[in-house]
């Protein structure tokens, strides 16, 4: 037998010297194919550590560290790149691009914040500011968005193609898919999503997308990924879809896809899903982890073998590289000399708290001391507007996710007020009944699943079954007043949810009771000066 395998041996030498036949060993390893990812990052390029906000330059080091570990790679973002982020919001985004380059994303899935700014504003990716690198190019992908004509907007692309350089000559190209919540309404302003609508049959879509002739780049990709803003969570290490239409995502075809990167919920997520089928990854939220997805591929056999979800935690770097430095100052010069729309430095003191004020998104039945306060400044900022006594009845009313975090123990600058409350919406001032009131609180307390209205300077007292029955507002001084069903009193909301954001409906904020109030701050600005105005 060895003989035999000896006679072989010499034969296959003989004949690969007669006919010029580089002998080359076969290779037989893959290659580890590294996409990295980070969700819902919201411009929060400033460390925060006691919100646990790595800032943007410890962002770049982790991920410079992980692709000298990981050469062949390709880094994206899964949405709400900005927005919901007071920095976002003073700075108009001017870091974005020049941040996106120093990491390498040039594909990024949609938001629904990065329609914050309004769709010119998204169509032009940021080519008008000024750090916005030359040659810069980013592409959103979404196949679940469609204009009043029924096409994808020119703002995005159903799918985009990347290829990567292997060793000795191989490419590979990895494909990315996108999908947006189909939530996106109800958590995005009525007046920026103008003629769009957002397809929650995701299957369908994708089927859909299957069936093209455009398809061909896609189904031809030797990695397939899923670049989703729909939401996921974990419980028990089982990650599980969590949105408005979850059950379409749980049926999408495992041939179709090789990994998922999702965003939205800023849950951390790691496993498998769809009975085990994807590997699915979310890092949280601003930036504290890296998603990656660690595709074992054979270039050779253009197979996918494996694929590993895994999240890298992002520690605050406490020295830096040359190239994070330069980010890292770029930060601090936009943190000295930028202002809050009432002129106010983002750097300021605005006062020292003795105690945590806390307000947690995990919470979404509670009424928070955060909920409470801002609510007060609202009120606050109405009853100075009017010149009121603080004996006339103003109540102040918050949908739950406009307020973002709570604070810290210690001195809390505009900045951090800003991060806590970063959409500086308009107050909106109505003249409602006792019993339009009572509509609003029975159905503000009863929506838990974007968490409860929050509320401030009221009493609610509740039936047997728990729901309002009426209401008593308490003056800042404590006293009592009940509200009858015929009075009429003043409300203040934020803008927002009077727009039917957070699934507010119109109607319970009719537009003939709603009166024009002058010299009204912003929903941020108001309680900047509550805090400022106040001891704690």
């Amino acid at each position: 037998m060895k003989k035999n395998l000896l006679l072989k041996q010499a034969l296959l030498l003989l004949i690969a010297v007669f006919f010029h036949i580089p002998l080359k060993a076969e290779k037989t390893h893959c290659d580890t194919i590294a996409i990295f990812s980070i969700n819902d990052f919201h411009s929060a390029f400033v460390r925060n550590d006691s919100q646990g906000i790595p800032g943007a330059a410890s962002i770049l080091e982790t991920i410079d560290s992980l692709k000298s570990v990981y050469p062949y790679h390709v880094v994206v973002a899964s949405g709400d790149n900005f927005g919901g982020s007071y920095f976002s919001q003073t700075t108009q985004g001017v870091l974005m691009p020049y941040f996106f380059n120093a990491l390498g994303i040039r594909i990024s899935a949609l938001g629904n914040h990065e329609f914050d700014y309004g769709q010119d504003y998204l169509a032009n990716k940021w080519a008008n500011t000024p750090l916005c690198p030359l040659g810069w190019k980013l592409q959103y992908v979404c196949a679940n968005v469609r204009d009043k004509s029924g096409n994808i907007p020119a703002f995005a692309e159903p799918f985009v193609v990347h290829s990567i350089q292997l060793s000795e000559g191989h490419y590979v190209d990895v494909a990315f898919t996108g999908l947006i919540t189909s939530a996106t309404p109800w958590q995005a302003s009525a007046s920026k999503l103008k003629g769009l609508s957002f397809d929650g049959r995701y299957n369908d879509v994708l089927d859909s997308l299957q069936a093209q002739p455009s398809y061909a780049p896609m189904a031809a990709a030797d990695i397939r990924i899923l670049l989703t803003h729909v939401g996921t969570n974990q419980l028990h290490e089982q990650p599980f879809w969590e949105d408005r239409d979850a059950a379409a995502m749980q049926h999408i075809n495992n041939k179709k896809f090789h990994g998922i990167l999702t965003a939205h919920t800023h849950q951390r997520v790691c496993g498998r899903i769809n009975e085990q089928k994807y590997a699915v990854a979310q890092g949280g939220w601003h930036g504290k982890y890296i998603s990656i997805l660690k595709v074992a591929y054979h270039p050779l056999k253009r197979c996918v073998v494996s694929v590993e979800p895994e999240l890298c935690p992002v520690r605050p770097a406490e020295t830096l590289s040359s190239k994070s430095q330069q980010l890292q100052n770029l930060v601090d010069s936009l943190l000295l000399h930028t202002t809050t729309p009432g002129g106010t430095p983002i750097g300021e003191v605005l006062t020292t708290l003795p105690r945590p004020l806390l307000h947690s998104r995990s919470q979404l039945t509670q009424q928070t001391e955060m909920g409470t306060l801002v609510c007060s400044s609202y009120a606050e900022a109405v009853r100075s507007a009017l010149k009121l006594s603080t004996t006339d009845v103003v109540i102040g009313v918050s949908h739950f996710g406009s307020i973002r975090a709570g604070f810290n123990k210690g001195d809390i600058r505009v900045l951090d007020v800003g991060e806590a409350l970063p959409f500086a919406n308009a107050i909106k001032v109505y003249k409602m009944t006792g019993s339009e009131l009572l509509d609003l609180f029975k159905f503000g307390l009863s929506h838990t699943i974007l968490g409860i209205m929050q509320y401030a300077n009221v009493e609610i007292k509740k039936n047997s079954d728990g729901a309002a029955e009426s209401l008593v507002y308490v003056t800042p001084q404590g006293q009592k007043i009940p509200l009858t069903a015929e009075g009429v009193y003043l409300l203040a909301a934020d803008e927002y949810m009077t727009l039917g954001g957070d699934g507010y409906a119109k109607s319970l904020f009719p537009s003939k009771k709603e009166i024009k109030v002058e010299h009204l701050p912003s929903t941020t600005d108001a309680f900047i000066a509550f805090l400022r105005n106040h001891k704690f």
